[in-house]
């Protein structure tokens, strides 16, 4: 009875990581004021998350949740900090034999990801419209894809974009580089041996 349980258990949380994570974000930059949006939904749930609000909402089937609101901290206020006691920082070469896994694992997770939309604007100028031309010589080199436009501006300098992106990942594709990851004898020889010291 309980190895059914259990089962029936593990085939639920397989099914339920079948599902994708949506991942949505905004953002533009107009007169340089940075202003955007990042959203993450999954099944029933949703984060966002909006930058000129400074605020964070978790919502349940489209209901939120819970409203945080953060607020800037007023000038001449301090944070009271606890006293930490210091620790020793384990050498750079427990760290280096990581580095070649690490790479493949960030490559690894980064190409899990779908891209299911990709749009940007921008508008962009140096203060020497010489300069502009030039990136804009190396910017019509670059191989076109998704749907990206730069427009140079020769009068002034500036920087303006408009982006909205939206991609996806199935949540189970993680597991395979994280469990590469974790089982390469290099991490595991050097995670010892930062656990040790």
């Amino acid at each position: 009875m309980i190895w059914l349980l259990m089962g029936i258990v593990i085939v639920i949380i397989i099914v339920v990581l079948l599902f994708p994570v949506t991942i949505r974000a905004r953002s533009s930059g107009p007169e340089g004021i940075i202003d955007g949006s990042l959203s993450i939904s999954w099944l029933t749930l949703a984060i966002q998350y909006e930058l000129k609000k400074k605020q964070t909402d978790i919502l349940i089937l489209g209901r939120t949740l819970i409203h945080q609101q953060y607020k800037e901290k007023k000038p001449g206020t301090k944070d009271i900090k606890k006293s930490v006691k210091s620790r020793s920082i384990p050498p750079v070469q427990d760290f280096t034999p990581m580095i070649g896994p690490l790479m493949r694992l960030i490559r690894d997770l980064l190409s899990i990801f779908k891209f299911r939309h990709l749009k940007l604007d921008i508008i962009y100028g140096l203060e020497d419209p010489a300069y502009t031309g030039m990136l804009t010589g190396y910017i019509h080199a670059l191989p076109g894809q998704y749907n990206i436009s730069f427009t140079p501006d020769f009068t002034q300098p500036v920087l303006d974009w408009d982006l909205d992106l939206a991609t996806a990942f199935t949540p189970i594709t993680v597991i395979v580089p994280i469990t590469k990851f974790a089982t390469n004898p290099r991490v595991l020889r050097s995670g010892w041996r930062i656990i040790r010291n």
